[in-house]
């Protein structure tokens, strides 16, 4: 989900924002694609065909045609459905280089460990607070939850919080705390049916949240930009944020609205340095590997991630990145990216961009590097973030690329007629997805 604000004429509220009356819910809703899976592992076929010139016109006007021609004859060039591959493991041994090398993020990382900052007993888990040591410039924080009673070495899985809009929040988005607001209470209902990482936990699995780069106790910090310097859109906002309460609903506000702005500049500076927004995800998610498997609570060949929105494609880029990931669900964040290209590239965050990568693999081509690990997909047909092309698009390429490789049963993608959530019926696929993968 992005923060980056629509015309007035397009506005959109919070809940429409979580894809509120997508207008095509498919009569298929909540089946699994396997027909299609079995249809064709044989030669790739042309380009990704662009979408017909149809319903709204093009948001960049007279420059879409020649950047859809370009996305036609550019990409993606790696996919394993290409003929010249015919072994999965050749191929991946050729394209993850590939996707790694673009990401354009692997820093010198610091000796791996990580200090216990607290330690809280709950009735069906204990919850660690820690701090991830990555690099000489920063930790990463990250919350363990740990099943009571149960015999380890244990599966594993890496909750990822969503974007939403809200960074003043990172892992309380899916674990709860006794000092929630009530305004964290009923983001957390609406998107989740409340606070999933602890109903994984629940059910025997180790769990780890970590906060991701800009969220969370990793945000920008507002308080601290001048406001004489800043754009004036936010000037008011940044103010509202050195002088409001911390907490109130007026500061989160302010907090939000500035961060939104700022993810632009963020983006250009980390480009500037060198470095991919995911890129910079990737590693540290990998990092939250690192370090799970060195709990010996965890077992390290049963280790599985999942997420909504924002968490959804970091689940589909650390599958690519990540061999030691053995199941996984994308929740909300699978398309293909030519179909987004007329009218929903506007709607989505600077963190979803990987340059340079879509001439060799589109995103369900990255996510295939999974293969043979488990992978669950789950769209939502109300979403307003993608068309429906793509969603149906993603879904079938990756139903082929499994079918080819020989493993159709290792690949699920449901559709559900719901706006863009994670809520009890998905999670409740999602869980059986990992006992049946993992426990």
């Amino acid at each position: 989900m992005s923060s980056t604000p629509l015309p007035p004429s397009t506005q959109l509220s919070r809940r429409e924002a979580l894809g509120v009356l997508g207008g095509l819910a498919l009569p298929l809703a909540g089946l699994p694609l396997s027909a299609v899976a079995a249809e064709n592992s044989g030669p790739a076929a042309s380009p990704p065909a662009i979408p017909p010139v149809t319903g709204n016109p093009p948001d960049l006007a007279n420059l879409h045609a020649p950047l859809a021609w370009l996305a036609g004859v550019r990409g993606p060039a790696l996919s394993f459905l290409d003929s010249r591959w015919r072994d999965l493991e050749t191929w991946k041994r050729e394209a993850r280089p590939v996707f790694h090398r673009q990401l354009s993020y692997a820093p010198p990382a610091e000796p791996l460990g990580a200090t216990l900052v607290s330690r809280e007993e709950r009735a069906a888990f204990t919850v660690e607070t820690v701090r991830i040591r990555a690099t000489a410039a920063y930790d990463i924080p990250a919350r363990v939850l740990l099943p009571r009673g149960r015999r380890g070495p244990l599966p594993a899985v890496i909750a990822m919080h969503d974007h939403s809009g809200r960074y003043v929040w990172a892992h309380e988005k899916v674990l709860s705390a006794a000092s929630d607001s009530e305004a964290l209470a009923a983001f957390r209902a609406d998107a989740y049916d409340g606070a999933w990482a602890e109903a994984l936990a629940a059910r025997g699995f180790v769990v780890l949240v970590s906060d991701a780069f800009y969220f969370g106790a990793r945000r920008l910090r507002v308080e601290e930009l001048d406001p004489a310097r800043a754009a004036g859109d936010v000037r008011a906002a940044i103010q509202t944020a050195r002088t409001a309460r911390p907490g109130s609903s007026e500061w989160m506000a302010a907090i939000d609205r500035t961060c939104g702005q700022y993810e632009h500049l963020t983006a250009k500076t980390i480009f500037a340095a060198g470095a991919t927004w995911p890129g910079l995800l990737v590693w540290d998610d990998m990092r939250t590997v690192d370090y799970l498997l060195t709990r010996p609570e965890v077992d390290p060949a049963r280790v599985g991630c999942a997420g909504l929105s924002l968490g959804g494609l970091r689940t589909a880029h650390l599958i690519a990145a990540d061999p030691r990931i053995k199941a996984a669900c994308v929740t909300g964040w699978m398309t293909e990216f030519a179909a987004q290209l007329r009218n929903h590239l506007r709607h989505h965050t600077w963190m979803a961009y990987v340059p340079g990568l879509y001439p060799a693999l589109d995103l369900p081509d990255a996510a295939a590097l999974h293969a043979p690990g488990a992978l669950l997909v789950q769209q939502c047909s109300q979403d307003r973030l993608y068309p429906m092309s793509g969603l149906q698009g993603a879904i079938a390429k990756l139903a082929r690329l499994y079918a080819k490789a020989g493993i159709p049963e290792r690949f699920r993608g449901t559709f559900h007629d719901v706006p863009h959530c994670f809520r009890a019926p998905l999670q409740a696929e999602a869980f059986a997805w990992f006992e049946r993968w993992l426990a």
